[in-house]
């Protein structure tokens, strides 16, 4: 079972899989997830998608942002 909501600037995705809360500004976005892989807080881009693009599975989220993090200290 999923919970999504989008309320003002704050969003939030509660599942068997984990929390997912995101809060946007004009400047960025910040989203924060615990799962079973772990916690992730993370500052992201305006308007960013990453929740949506992934079908709102909170542990493909997290996979793709540990990667995505990965790739860009390489």
């Amino acid at each position: 079972m999923k919970i999504y909501s989008e309320r003002f600037a704050i969003k939030y995705l509660f599942s068997g899989s984990g929390i997912c809360l995101g809060v946007d500004t004009k400047r960025c976005s910040y989203l924060f997830i615990a799962s079973r892989l772990g916690v992730l807080f993370q500052r992201r881009p305006v308007g960013d998608k990453v929740v949506e693009n992934l079908n709102y599975e909170i542990n493909a989220i997290h996979k793709a942002l540990i990667e995505e993090k990965n790739n860009s200290i390489v």
